[in-house]
């Protein structure tokens, strides 16, 4: 591998608890076991082993191939296929269904865990991995998820829809589709068998197809779990949640654990964490004094039983069972998150506990920063450390005029030289007239004001003695942290394969993952 780091804890843009995750051995109260090695992972196989029953691994397979059979790559299929075996397991990450499948982290995600299930195989040969992405199609957050930034343009799909994003119908799509279209029109690249993939019945399924043909070279199996045959193998953790409060209970000791340790709970906790999802709506499970409510319909405890069972596909579990579902359904070892996901997760080893299922080893995804040839050629010419560019677009600016023109801006001893000046004007006012003090007070005012109108006007003629490396400061801090966020939440991958030929972008930041680097990883596009 041939990139470089930067350290976490350099960058702002990194929350506290980002930050500190890396260090996994620090959270070790909160998880089944830190993830420091490869050798962990074999060590929760076993674990795993032993508790995941065949049935439940036929069901997933055979689902599966029902759901991407007819598209998935041989790679795809062999994975698939090597799901069967009792020794063979999942590495897991999931996102929403974002448009188009960016921001650049969603690549980040997937890749990681390709890579960890890659070194997870070569390390030993009693089990293998395969690597999986899970679809949060309940997810009922259209905001989140209807926008995506590409070649300095916004994309958003307008919608009235509501409900769960992967129940969406496609009727509406067509616009926010042809404007995608149009930036590779007369292109022959990868790009146009995504292009190419055809009207769904719903959102998820063309979020799945877009997806598996994103990553069929890699073998990523890409889940729909918002399906009945999955869903009732979730039926006895949602008996369990609709007759007691245990896992709200569970979060809120262990909440009180997490604060005192220094951060913030990340996700709320209900009395009942389940909704009920009919057309165009996700409504919440509400327990009441006689049973639980759904849209103020009323249900005895018994009634709503029965309604699982005969109707499981529509009981959805919230941000606190979602994970437990996930376990519930995949041979899963390890599940991989953004920053955000583990502040969750950390709260949810309880939650598994009382509904009996294994707690998986977590791990935060890794964090890249591309930096293509225009971008490096701009900051070779600066020469700063790499941390330095993640600061604002002004400091940087008033950074580089410091160290360029320092002596010409340093006006403290003229700043000085005023206050003494200011001091013996008002000394003097008072001791002619003590009336006179107010309008020594007000002349200093003006005069200082005179000073810095000469201070910026100073820095306007040396920005311009340096206007084509300020502009070039404006061009770097644009394309590190636009709009003061993290390149990798802000821009689409293809805005780093312009002609649609995505795969060799693909290859080449696969190529330079470290699923244990805990620091940013540089990657330099144009070597």
């Amino acid at each position: 591998m041939s990139h470089t780091t930067i350290a976490r804890d350099k960058i702002r843009q990194f929350s506290s608890f980002s930050q500190a995750f890396g260090k996994q051995s620090t959270f070790g109260q909160f998880l089944t076991a830190p993830l420091n090695s490869i050798s962990d992972l074999q060590v929760q196989a076993q674990k795993k082993k032993v508790i995941y029953s065949s049935e439940t691994r036929q069901n997933l397979v055979q689902v599966w191939n029902r759901q991407i059979g007819s598209y998935a790559s041989k790679s795809q299929l062999e994975n698939l296929k090597s799901l069967e075996s009792e020794n063979t397991f999942t590495i897991t990450t999931g996102h929403q269904l974002t448009l188009f499948a960016g921001p650049l982290y969603l690549i980040y995600k997937v890749l990681h865990v390709v890579r960890l299930a890659e070194d997870f195989n070569q390390s030993q040969k009693d089990f293998k991995a395969v690597p999986v992405f899970w679809m949060a199609s309940e997810d009922h957050d259209f905001d989140e998820v209807k926008s995506t930034h590409l070649f300095n343009q916004k994309l958003t799909w307008e919608s009235a829809q509501t409900g769960p994003v992967g129940r969406f119908k496609m009727d509406d799509f067509q616009e926010v589709l042809s404007s995608f279209k149009s930036f590779f029109e007369g292109k022959e690249t990868e790009i146009n068998e995504l292009i190419a993939i055809s009207e769904k019945a719903d959102y998820a399924s063309y979020q799945q197809e877009f997806i598996s043909k994103l990553f069929s070279e890699f073998g990523v199996l890409v889940l729909q779990p918002d399906n009945r045959d999955l869903k009732r193998e979730f039926v006895p953790v949602v008996l369990r949640e609709i007759s007691s409060d245990l896992a709200n209970h569970a979060v809120q000791n262990t909440n009180k654990l997490i604060e005192s340790a220094g951060y913030k709970p990340q996700a709320h906790a209900r009395d009942c964490n389940l909704f009920y999802l009919k057309a165009g709506e996700r409504l919440r499970i509400e327990p009441v004094a006689n049973g639980l409510a759904v849209d103020g319909q009323v249900y005895s405890i018994e009634e709503l039983s029965r309604l699982v069972q005969e109707e499981p596909e529509n009981f959805s579990p919230n941000v606190i069972l979602r994970p437990v579902y996930q376990e519930t359904i995949l041979p899963n070892l390890v599940y991989v998150g953004g920053g955000g996901e583990m502040a969750y997760w950390i709260q949810l080893k309880g939650v598994f506990e009382v509904h009996h299922t294994l707690f998986p080893l977590i791990q935060q995804r890794v964090s890249v920063q591309l930096v293509d040839g225009a971008l490096k050629k701009r900051m070779d010419k600066l020469n700063w450390s790499g941390e330095r560019y993640f600061e604002s677009k002004d400091d940087l600016k008033k950074l580089f005029l410091k160290e360029n023109d320092g002596d010409d801006l340093d006006l403290s001893t003229l700043y000085s030289e005023f206050e003494t000046l200011r001091t013996t004007m008002i000394e003097k006012a008072k001791s002619i007239e003590a009336t006179l003090e107010s309008f020594a007070e007000a002349e200093s005012v003006r005069m200082k004001k005179q000073l810095e109108s000469f201070e910026q006007r100073l820095v306007k003629q040396l920005k311009q003695r340096h206007e084509q490396v300020l502009q070039s400061i404006d061009f770097i801090s644009e394309r590190i942290i636009p709009e003061n966020t993290l390149q990798e939440r802000h821009f689409h991958w293809l805005q780093f394969a312009p002609s649609g030929a995505y795969q060799e972008l693909l290859n080449q930041i696969h190529q330079e993952i470290d699923p244990f680097e805990a620091e940013l990883i540089v990657v330099d596009l144009a070597k």
